[in-house]
């Protein structure tokens, strides 16, 4: 039993330091010496859940209510789990347990606002809100609460004066920070932005393995390595700050996911070695990749500009032989409808960036458009079953080589927030963007102009959820910008 309480003591200290792969660590350990033990379970689902390992954190978790159904904590952290997983219903039925033993919880009301906010809900999340506000106005839950119920409707500045007020509260934590980060960034205020946004990795939001070396502060240097972080889609837009960084050292090395080394390698002319820190050559400094705006000190690191990635010749030359003759004049557009579903993003509609393969019907169906399925998985087959006249890729697409050159074939593509679209972006082709009704921050709603890709246009929705509008002004866009361009 000693065993078990000194890993679960690890695995507490490890949660506290947002340092979740060692807190999972020493809650299996725990596990070990304790099958039973509700504490060690719920750790290690709460450890999970950061991870983004939501199938095995809903194992754990609930392991935790099967041994104990009274465990307020663990139902708390089922709630918050079901959110994620696109289950607000049953999400706002473990909040409304708890409130019902203990109706004034700051943290399961939070939940449930956000639970009604995911359902549509949306007054009642306001009326609770206020009324949360207005018990406690110093609360950090209360706080939270308001901050994101403003970022979801937009209202960034309100949000922003909340944040402020969390920073102001708590100065030394670290998820404030970083919460504060996304929206100055989201304003447009970067230069404020980037400096918290370095709070990333200590709030445990950003999990990125750093070498010993010594972190580069922008000065001339011998060998940098830059590492790639978060999704494939950041990789690709931030890789557009290689080029300044490399020009401050003699040598610079780029780890990154295997699916981007070819193109980014081949394009940029820049050595790409794997993510895999046992693979990473000797160097003398190191920065993660999306601190490169932040050291460098660019001005205007959003001002859209001209493609910097190329498609291969030879991978071009294949894929439009695959593709064949074009059946008369009909442009050929590429349909992009999902991306991971375990993202935070994913949990409201005012946020989600992925919608249903049907949502797409109006571009293609009677837009007289050769549309083809550029979706990946389980996405693809969604997408065959549910847009009649779909067009299947000749081939499975292995690389984002493959997604460049096939890209590059197409007349368009309409995709949402994934790296495809930034793909088509950093290449140049035309893209109209479907965005939620409060996008990512990098696509900055507060902005006239479309930031980062020339070739980008931003598709907004009218209202949280209306996916089938976004897609209907979409078509009609891209039938007036395609005839205005064969004018």
């Amino acid at each position: 039993m000693y065993e078990a309480t000194e890993c679960l003591s690890r695995g507490q200290q490890a949660l506290e330091a947002f340092r979740f792969d060692d807190a999972r660590l020493a809650y299996a350990q725990a596990l070990e010496h304790a099958p039973q033990s509700v504490d060690a379970l719920r750790g290690l689902g709460y450890s999970l859940f950061q991870l983004r390992r939501l199938a095995e954190a809903l194992d754990a978790i609930d392991g935790a209510l099967r041994i104990d159904p009274s465990d307020l904590l663990s139902r708390l952290l089922m709630g918050r789990l079901c959110l994620r997983l696109q289950q607000p219903g049953l999400a706002e039925d473990n909040f409304r347990q708890i409130l019902q033993r203990i109706p004034a919880s700051e943290a399961a009301t939070s939940g449930l606002i956000d639970a009604l906010v995911a359902q549509g809900g949306r007054e009642e999340a306001a009326r609770l809100c206020t009324d949360l506000l207005g018990a406690n106005p110093g609360s950090e839950v209360a706080l939270l609460a308001a901050a994101r119920l403003a970022g979801f409707e937009c209202q960034d500045k309100r949000a922003l004066f909340h944040f402020d007020q969390l920073v102001q509260l708590r100065p030394g934590n670290p998820v404030h920070r970083y919460n504060r980060a996304l929206c100055l960034l989201r304003l447009g205020r970067l230069a404020e932005g980037w400096r918290d946004y370095e709070y990333r990795f200590s709030c445990g939001a950003v999990h990125l393995r750093c070498p010993s070396t010594p972190r580069w502060d922008g000065r001339p240097g011998r060998h940098l390595l830059v590492l790639a972080e978060q999704g494939l889609g950041d990789a690709i837009l931030f890789t557009r700050f290689l080029p300044f960084a490399s020009a401050r050292c003699e040598r610079l090395s780029f780890a990154c996911p295997a699916p981007l080394a070819a193109l980014i390698g081949r394009s940029m002319g820049v050595a790409c070695v794997s993510d895999d820190p046992r693979h990473w050559p000797e160097h003398d400094v190191h920065v993660p990749l999306m601190s490169l705006p932040l050291v460098l000190q660019i001005p205007d690191a959003t001002a859209a500009g001209p493609a910097y990635l190329w498609s291969d010749p030879a991978r071009r030359e294949q894929w439009a032989s695959s593709l064949g003759q074009r059946s008369g004049l009909a442009p050929r557009i590429g349909l992009v409808h999902a991306t991971s579903a375990a993202h935070a993003t994913e949990e409201n509609p005012f946020t989600r960036r992925s919608c249903a393969a049907a949502d797409l019907l109006p571009l293609a169906q009677g837009t007289g458009f050769q549309v083809y399925n550029l979706n990946l998985g389980r996405a693809a087959e969604a997408a065959r079953r549910d847009l009649p006249g779909l067009r299947d890729l000749p081939a499975p697409i292995e690389s984002f080589e493959d997604t460049a050159a096939i890209i590059s074939l197409l007349d368009a593509v309409v995709s949402v927030d994934t790296a495809s679209a930034h793909v088509a972006g950093a290449i140049g082709a035309p893209v109209q963007l479907l965005l939620p009704a409060a996008p990512d921050w990098k696509w900055q709603p507060h902005a006239d102009a479309s930031p980062w890709y020339e070739s980008v246009q931003r598709v907004r929705q009218p209202a949280a959820g209306g996916w089938i509008a976004t897609a209907t002004l979409a078509a009609e866009r891209l039938k007036r910008t395609l005839r205005d361009k064969r004018a």
